[in-house]
């Protein structure tokens, strides 16, 4: 079935407005709700709706749904108050969290159309009414696209949200929930697409999904099979597809910006379609979520995407490796020795370290051909970090302090937290060949930085680049209030954060 997508409209919260639910944003501080400004109600749904706030009592943690039913004069079938926590004003991450909740909480209840009464977020700041429209899209999400019919558990997604207030929308502020629309739907096609089994997408369906998007979206787009790649001696690409019958891609995609000779940021994406291990075999437990292995890629996809909507004036260029990682006669076997595209033999110690290989042509590739102002990789790339991090936060290993700074700031705006590990020569020695230049692995000691050390023999010290190991934040096996089980989307709000926050590009 087909998801319903969600629209977003400004409207003024007056006696016209009617929707099934209206949702009252409050702050719980101090024992007593604050009082939300409401439009005028009938008698009897008013003394409904004072006595709700009355019973709105203490300690409420963000998210928390107090609902009353109205008569059927209202305007509104309920009324709900949702808690933004104790904090005024409430934090960004409280606002999202419980605009989340309350679209879960509707999704129960069947609520197809909600109002929200805008001016309690925060004094209706465009933060506020951001945050809260990036968590309802978020937490609205649900991947629908391979059910014949709706969970029996979780109903449909809301379709509609009007985001209300006193008197006419303010202009700035509906440019701001435009942005933040595209934005957060952008997340979402990289969720989808994440959730997308193996049997649906491979390296050549990825390939014509993202040339569909890149006309759609006014994307310049262009596709190495694997007669290019080979043309183009990209060995360690070819090793790791070379068991599928679904030969590798690199889909190379590009948001000109308003300069299109300036030097770009490039970001570049592993998108393993379905990761067995190869030879060195994944427990059978562990292939399925392998789906979400191209995390990475779907990432750099959709962000390409959000520039283009936003019409960013950065130059911006994704590469993607898109691989399926088999087993088959013609699969890669540890002991082999294969040549990158750089003319640097690696030796395979575990076929299971995949994605790195996937990123060195990647990375050799993008550098050589556009010579980047910076570049970025994001990559479900160890175990190793989801064993160090846990699901809080994603890995950034990078020799470029100012670039590491920005990616981090920016994590930190939107909730999409890094944290940093060392790139010591020390650790260089772990991946030391002995008949070739450098093994695909180091061990298990260090494995995520020594897989960052990897992919560092790839870059040149004239490029900023930064690796970002989100293996432990691109999928979720609990639920959280802005995202159900499954992809998260991961990396694409930070990245846009990033871009946007940059200095208009110069030319070369």
């Amino acid at each position: 079935m087909k998801t319903p997508l969600l629209t977003v409209r400004c409207v003024a919260l007056d006696r016209r407005l009617k929707a099934d639910v209206l949702l009252v944003p409050v702050v719980t501080a101090n024992g007593r709700a604050s009082r939300p400004p409401l439009p005028t109600l009938p008698g009897s749904a008013a003394e409904r709706v004072a006595d709700l706030i009355h019973r709105h009592h203490l300690n409420k943690k963000a998210g928390a749904v107090d609902a009353a039913v109205l008569p059927s004069s209202a305007p509104f079938g309920r009324v709900a108050l949702v808690s933004l926590g104790e904090k005024k004003p409430a934090a960004a991450a409280d606002v999202r969290n419980a605009a989340a909740a309350a679209m879960e909480w509707c999704s129960r209840y069947q609520v197809a159309s909600v109002a929200v009464a805008a001016d309690a977020l925060s004094n209706v700041t465009e933060e506020g009414a951001a945050a809260w429209v990036e968590g309802a899209i978020l937490g609205n999400f649900r991947y629908l696209s391979m059910r014949s019919k709706p969970p029996e558990n979780g109903g449909l997604p809301v379709s509609s949200l009007l985001l209300a207030t006193a008197g006419r929308p303010d202009r700035a502020l509906v440019e701001t929930i435009r942005r933040t629309e595209k934005i957060a739907r952008a997340v979402n096609l990289a969720r989808a697409l994440g959730h997308e089994p193996p049997n649906v997408i491979n390296p050549v369906t990825l390939a014509r999904r993202a040339a569909g998007l890149a006309r759609r979206y006014g994307l310049r787009c262009r596709i190495l099979d694997d007669r290019k790649l080979r043309a183009l001696k990209m060995g360690a690409i070819l090793a790791v597809g070379g068991g599928s019958a679904t030969k590798p891609r690199m889909i190379v995609l590009e948001h000109v910006g308003r300069n299109p000779r300036s030097r770009p940021i490039v970001l570049v994406g592993k998108a393993v379609t379905l990761d067995s291990g190869g030879y060195s075999l994944k427990p059978a437990d562990s292939i399925p979520d392998m789906k979400y292995d191209k995390c990475g890629g779907v990432a750099v996809l959709a962000t390409l995407v959000a520039a283009a909507e936003l019409r960013l004036p950065q130059r911006v260029v994704g590469v993607i490796g898109a691989v399926e990682n088999m087993i088959s006669d013609t699969a890669y076997r540890p002991g082999d020795i294969v040549t990158a595209g750089n003319g640097v033999t690696i030796e395979i110690d575990n076929t299971d370290a995949e994605g790195r290989l996937v990123l060195a042509d990647c990375l050799h590739y993008a550098e050589k051909t556009f010579r980047p102002a910076a570049m970025i990789d994001l990559a479900t790339l160890t175990g190793a970090c989801t064993i160090a991090l846990g699901n809080a936060c994603a890995a950034i290993l990078s020799p470029d302090d100012a670039l590491t700074s920005a990616l981090i700031a920016a994590g930190e705006r939107t909730g999409e937290r890094l944290w940093r590990l060392p790139l010591w020569p020390v650790y260089r020695e772990q991946i030391n060949g002995t008949d070739g230049d450098i093994k695909n692995s180091g061990g298990r000691q260090a494995g995520t930085i020594t897989a960052a050390m990897f992919l560092k023999e790839f870059v040149s010290e004239r490029t900023p680049w930064a690796h970002l190991d989100i293996a432990g934040v691109a999928n979720l096996t609990k639920a959280q209030p802005t995202c159900p089980i499954g992809a998260t989307g991961f990396g694409v709000r930070l990245l846009v954060d990033y871009l946007t926050r940059l200095e208009e590009p110069s030319r070369e």
